[in-house]
């Protein structure tokens, strides 16, 4: 009885210690909330970097594509100038189309290079649909002032009847759009780390990845409180919902390190 357990043990333990070795390294919580796996080796941590950068720049480029919508058919609205207006509509369909048309250039290029099982095309793009969701769930708050179009039909924002209120919502958007952006590089920092360090973060880098979040997230209310002081503000974006829109854009640059640092070395996802 005891020679056939002892075959029957080295198994399991076999098995087990498989396991441990293929169930990867989760990326350290905190700063890592959101989940995601220690990439398993230098070159997925260069695919998974690199993904990450192609859908900031989306986001950024799409964000831009908004900006530069609200201000102009502020102006096609006031006074009303129907084929502006039509003009206008066509250039932001066009700018959005570069940015899926861009972004598909890149993903394409990485993927021939090759990426993680969970970062193929499908991957990849459910990252950027979930940009799109956070998009089109913040713009609302941004571009509040619907006075002349609520909301204009093509493009979906609320665009207001005065220049002053254009200006004022486009200043408080490229403030989020900067808080998100480079608290997404504050995580990068930390996945870094995590690399180096084989999966921990000893107190003093947890410190510098926090206050790398802290400094972005300062920054950010601070210009939101100056954009209020100066009543560059729309009325209806009130100081406590702009410095709100910052804190949610910081949380959002750490949201989607679970589908970004998704490998593993069994290749695959895990729970």
């Amino acid at each position: 009885m005891r020679s056939s357990l002892r075959p029957l043990t080295s198994i399991a333990a076999v098995v087990l210690s498989a396991g441990v070795v293929l169930a990867g390294t989760p990326l350290p919580d905190p700063p890592f909330s959101s989940g995601g796996f220690v990439p398993p080796d230098s070159l997925v941590f260069k695919q998974e970097v690199s993904v990450g950068k192609i859908v900031s720049k989306y986001a950024a480029t799409v964000a831009k594509c908004d900006m530069k919508a609200v201000i102009g058919l502020q102006l096609a609205y006031e006074p009303a100038n129907a084929q502006k207006v039509a003009e206008l509509q066509q250039l932001w369909l066009d700018c959005h189309a570069t940015a899926v048309t861009k972004f598909n250039l890149y993903r394409d290029k990485l993927l021939l290079k090759g990426t993680p099982g969970c970062l193929n095309q499908a991957g990849i793009d459910a990252i950027r649909a979930q940009i799109d969701s956070q998009v089109g769930l913040l713009a609302p708050f941004i571009y509040c002032d619907g006075d002349a179009a609520n909301p204009d039909p093509v493009t979906g924002i609320n665009i207001p009847d005065f220049k002053i209120e254009a200006s004022g919502e486009v200043s408080a958007a490229k403030v989020v759009l900067k808080a998100g952006t480079n608290a997404g590089k504050c995580y990068t920092k930390g996945v870094t780390y995590a690399f180096k360090l084989g999966g921990t973060l000893p107190p003093e880098v947890l410190a510098k990845i926090q206050a790398c979040l802290t400094k972005v997230q300062t920054s950010g209310l601070t210009a939101m409180d100056k954009l209020d002081q100066t009543q560059k503000l729309p009325a209806c974006l009130s100081l406590s919902t702009a410095q709100g829109l910052v804190n949610s854009a910081v949380a959002l640059g750490g949201q989607f390190t679970d589908e970004n640092y998704c490998a593993s070395p069994s290749g695959a996802f895990l729970d």
